[in-house]
């Protein structure tokens, strides 16, 4: 399984390929030398700070509000798996903690189609960008493991891929014997 140690670097990227995808210019993103932080500097004079303060600054500039949630309930939940992927998912350095992102959102996948309602939101598109990372290093015998996650990227990718000059993920269609007895 992979160890990461820069997901600032990524971020940029990340956020570069969410206002692609939404059509709207990601403006002056820079990273903070200091900090390691991406920094939006918005056309007003506004400056954001942080992975998910610009991801929603993106979406607000952009034409599909939907991806903020409909409810106060559904912004609470994008906002917690927000915070779930720079808490947990970036921090995922060591092959436990990936293995342990991957269990906690397989299981949550195991019932539900996205991360929040019935339709992709920004946590899903965060998520996804988060996740890739792992996914492109991970066997086909490390992917059988994690079968509603899979899933869900492999549905999360032919939304997202393409409009993000991301490559495809290959997934294994039918289960791979594991040599274990019967």
């Amino acid at each position: 399984m992979p160890i990461f140690t820069q997901p600032h670097q990524v971020n940029m990227e990340e956020l570069n390929n969410l206002a692609s995808y939404l059509g709207v210019s990601s403006g002056k993103l820079v990273l903070d030398a200091k900090e390691q932080i991406p920094v939006l500097k918005a056309g007003n004079g506004l400056t954001v700070r942080g992975l998910v303060s610009v991801a929603k600054q993106l979406v607000r500039q952009s034409e599909t509000p939907e991806l903020k949630g409909t409810t106060a309930e559904e912004r609470a939940a994008i906002d917690q798996w927000l915070e779930y992927r720079v808490v947990q998912v970036d921090r995922s350095l060591q092959e436990k903690d990936v293995s342990s992102v991957l269990r906690d959102t397989n299981a949550y996948l195991s019932h539900h189609v996205y991360f929040v309602g019935y339709q992709p939101t920004l946590a899903d598109i965060i998520l996804y960008l988060g996740l890739y990372r792992i996914f492109e290093d991970l066997t086909f015998m490390e992917k059988q493991k994690y079968v509603h996650v899979c899933r869900w990227f492999s549905n999360m990718q032919s939304l997202f891929a393409n409009k993000m000059s991301k490559k495809h993920i290959a997934f294994q269609r039918n289960k791979i014997f594991s040599g274990t007895g019967h």
